[in-house]
């Protein structure tokens, strides 16, 4: 392999660990916070799992979580 080549490859995994990690940060969230549990639930497509939406009031950030 060219250098040129591992170079393209190392961006493309650089870039795909950076958007895992944010995907798991904005959909999965910190547990700090005051997070409520509005009447939101929802079945999650992909896993097919029940998740409720919770959200903090005074930032306005969401989070899903697997409903028990």
């Amino acid at each position: 392999m060219s250098y040129l080549q591992l170079l393209v490859w190392g961006a493309i995994i650089l870039f795909a660990i950076r958007r895992l990690l944010h995907w798991h940060r904005r959909y999965r969230g910190a547990r700090d916070g005051s997070f409520k549990p509005p009447a939101e639930v929802f079945r999650d497509p992909a896993s097919g799992k029940m998740m409720r939406v919770y959200e903090d009031t005074k930032t306005g950030l969401r989070q899903y979580r697997e409903e028990g």
